[in-house]
């Protein structure tokens, strides 16, 4: 896998189209950006964070003392919808990279998960089983675990592919599919992820603002990845015996 032509190509086309990737990835964006200068501005004790996770175990917990909780909940919900947006952005990264859509209505694509409810409950549903598989496999240890998310991480693109095409499919075999298009390029996904980490290291200290280029650019990465192996893995099917 070409990790280094794969980036180049995605860094060409957010080059060439930045004021749609801007647009396109807002919404995420200033989710993003808000709940982290939230959380720098009241961030909560390291020491009271511990305590109170200690008494909620214990079930000693103050009635009135439930900030812990609705931190919590509001990462979870957060995530969950950031999850499900950047979801619906991937489809439209993947198609850009396969031509099939134009720079045009950006706003309206960024609710792509939103538009169709096959994509939503194929995120949803896909999302809560690998996250189980993922979590029983890590109850082994961690390794196995991790291996294991770099396997279904193409489930949902492929999902999605399968209802574009006419010819839906289920969401276990969405993963099992996953499972087999990946066999051979974990390694690959693996150092393909670790080759941004000085990016959001670097983002860390732009306070966000370096995501309005970043995520694109991360995302588009990716898409590529998948268009690149799933062509691949169709070559291969079609190869003489």
């Amino acid at each position: 896998m070409d990790r280094v032509g794969l980036k180049l190509e995605a860094k060409r086309i957010v080059s060439s189209h930045f004021p749609f990737f801007i647009l396109l990835f807002l919404p995420v964006i200033i989710i993003q950006i808000g709940y982290a200068a939230a959380y720098t501005m009241n961030p909560l004790d390291p020491n009271e964070i511990m305590t109170e996770a200690n008494q909620i175990a214990a079930g000693t917990a103050r009635l009135g003392s439930n900030e812990l909780m609705n931190v919590y909940l509001l990462s979870t919900i957060i995530s969950i919808i950031t999850g499900l947006l950047l979801s619906g952005m991937m489809f439209v990264c993947i198609d850009i990279i396969r031509n099939k859509t134009k720079f045009d209505q950006p706003v309206t694509k960024s609710f792509t998960i939103l538009n169709n409810g096959q994509y939503f409950m194929g995120a949803i549903v896909i999302g809560i089983l690998t996250t189980v598989l993922t979590l029983l496999w890590s109850i082994l240890l961690i390794v196995p675990g991790i291996i294991k998310g770099f396997a279904y991480s193409q489930a949902l693109n492929i999902y999605r592919d399968s209802v574009d095409a006419g010819k839906p499919i289920g969401y276990l075999e969405a993963i099992t599919r996953s499972r087999q298009l990946m066999a051979g390029h974990k390694m690959d996904y693996f150092v393909m992820q670790l080759s941004f980490i000085g990016w959001y290291i670097l983002n860390s200290f732009t306070y966000g603002i370096l995501l309005i280029w970043l995520q694109p650019y991360f995302q588009l990465s990716f898409a590529n990845f998948y268009v690149k192996i799933s062509q691949q893995q169709t070559l291969n099917e079609r190869a003489p015996k």
